[in-house]
């Protein structure tokens, strides 16, 4: 019986079962070039749509599930028809928050020689100052007014058109007192910081009945009226518009839920495209004989090597079945 050559099972190096070749940029399914060509930036850009898109698509969701109420025709009447200035703004607790733009009355005489400019106002895109004259109604408490916004004239403060003379009874809104630091009241009013220094000894920054107390010689509500009646606004002054009261609102839990989904899928959009990008950037490349001739001719070596000899009519089959694995190992 013919001796079956061992040798063949040595030709081969040993190599351990954890050894794997590192690849290189060539055997690599993306480089660092290819996220700059042409096919790369459009799927950079589709992408960054895609996320807008999610983005805008939640936003849109979101505001279909905050609904504001409109205002009744009853409501508008109330906040419009005037109120005692005293039941609105009280001499123990000022103006609540709440009733800020509710339409109020009160009647007495201004003192034109106390009258007071608020630089930095704007009104329809103007810049102006608002005219602070005081009010004595003759009882415990007097009351700030602002008697309507005045145009600015150059840099220089414009000349103060003087109050009507004697009694009158002066119509307007409710409005909170302002502060220099912008902070919230006691009574949840959000105060407004001042838009402007005030340059003159006429001037204020901010309207502060607790600080005009100290500037005028009269006890004074916690609060002021901005005044809208035709006397009052005399002299080239505009009436400030009062503000609408605040809104009830509902919000749609759904609308509100496929918002944050939304948002999701812009998130999970970016992360996946980022983390496939950098995979294909690590990962070995998949072979494409189209794109690689050289890798094509290798890989018809390989198969002709594969591809054992048919055993001859006088071959020895036990010769011919221990050179196949020995063959398979060199090749290895």
């Amino acid at each position: 019986m013919p001796a079956i050559d061992a040798s063949a099972d040595q030709t081969a190096e040993p190599q351990s079962a954890d050894f794997e070749p590192e690849p290189t940029a060539r055997d690599r399914a993306l480089t660092r070039e290819d996220l700059v060509r042409p096919k790369w930036l459009a799927a950079h850009v589709g992408i960054v749509l895609l996320m807008v898109a999610f983005v805008l698509l939640g936003r849109w969701q979101w505001h279909a599930g905050h609904r504001v109420q409109p205002l009744t025709d009853t409501q508008l009447a109330a906040w419009r028809t005037p109120q005692p200035l005293d039941s609105v703004i009280t001499p123990a607790d000022g103006l609540n928050g709440t009733q800020a733009g509710q339409a109020v009355e009160t009647s007495g005489r201004y003192d034109p020689t106390r009258q007071l400019l608020v630089p930095g106002r704007v009104l329809d895109g103007r810049q102006g100052y608002y005219v602070l004259t005081p009010l004595i109604t003759g009882g415990a408490h007097d009351v700030v007014v602002n008697r309507g916004w005045l145009p600015a004239d150059g840099s220089a403060a414009p000349a103060i058109p003087a109050p009507p003379a004697g009694q009158i009874s002066v119509v307007g809104w409710a409005a909170e007192p302002e502060s220099t630091t912008g902070d919230v009241n006691d009574n949840g009013i959000v105060q407004a910081e001042p838009s402007a220094p005030a340059n003159g000894p006429n001037q204020v920054s901010v309207i502060a009945p607790a600080n005009l107390a100290n500037t005028w010689p009269y006890p004074l509500l916690n609060g002021y009226l901005s005044a809208t009646d035709s006397r009052s606004t005399s002299g080239g002054l505009t009436a400030v518009p009062a503000p609408l009261p605040a809104h009830g609102t509902s919000w749609d839990l759904l609308n509100v839920g496929y918002a944050f989904q939304w948002c999701v899928f812009a998130v999970i959009a970016g992360v996946w495209y980022v983390v496939y990008w950098r995979r294909e950037l690590n990962g070995p490349r998949i072979a494409d004989p189209d794109l690689d001739p050289d890798l094509d001719s290798d890989l018809d070596s390989d198969l002709d090597l594969d591809e054992a000899p048919e055993p001859g009519p006088d071959a020895d089959p036990l010769t011919e079945s221990a050179d196949v694995p020995a063959r398979r190992r060199i090749e290895a």
